[in-house]
């Protein structure tokens, strides 16, 4: 299929791709400041529309300490906007890095300059379109829903391309593609993440524990 027709993206120009990248920066970065500017982070967690887990902690942990826990949540917020803003470069940089390192653990090495370029311009072609349908029907509301659509599409053809363009690259069949993919997403993206997690929620269990707060 053309759509995932990665050969051109391999083989693209590094200077190009870079320009890609900044491209989508530009547009997620804008994204990210109607975000920051059109939430208020208080409704999330005390307006009408709060979620339901924010009584459940209350429930649990009582007024003060869930008020002391969601404003550690409020305080992250920004963290989440920067990381929203400069999510082109993360695929980028930490997706191209991410496979080549697979794929050397999995003993194929090739040079990886190619995948450096297929990254940049992948990250263009999956975020951009959603960034852009972000800006223009909102980020609230129904057209925020539509948005997120074109975005979460965008995330799916990246997954798919990155599997094609290393069995392109690499000359793998495409069930040691799926492992090299596998190993990238799972040792390089959500480790990490996961580890994050359970340190933000042992500092909670082990405050309340202590009663620092």
């Amino acid at each position: 299929m053309r759509l995932f027709d990665v050969g051109p993206l391999l083989r693209g120009r590094l200077l190009v791709a870079l320009a890609a990248v900044v491209a989508a920066t530009v547009a997620s970065t804008a994204v990210a400041a109607r975000v920051a500017t059109e939430t208020d982070v208080n409704e999330l967690f005390f307006g009408p529309t709060r979620s339901p887990a924010v009584q459940a902690m209350i429930d649990v942990l009582g007024r003060d300490r869930t008020a002391v826990v969601v404003y550690l949540v409020q305080r992250s917020f920004d963290a989440v906007v920067i990381a929203t803003a400069i999510s082109p470069l993360f695929i980028w940089l930490l997706g191209s890095t991410a496979i080549d390192a697979s794929a050397r653990l999995a003993g194929s090495r090739r040079p990886f300059l190619p995948v450096l370029i297929f990254f940049g311009y992948a990250a263009a072609i999956a975020l951009l379109p959603g960034s852009l349908a972000s800006l223009a029907l909102g980020v609230h509301g129904p057209g925020a829903q539509l948005a997120q659509l074109v975005g979460s599409i965008g995330i799916a053809w990246l997954a798919v391309a990155s599997y094609r363009a290393i069995r392109v690259h690499y000359d793998v069949g495409g069930e040691r593609a799926f492992r090299i993919l596998l190993v990238a997403v799972v040792l390089f993206y959500l480790v990490p993440f996961a580890v994050i997690l359970a340190a933000g929620a042992a500092l909670i269990i082990v405050g309340v524990i202590l009663e620092y707060f």
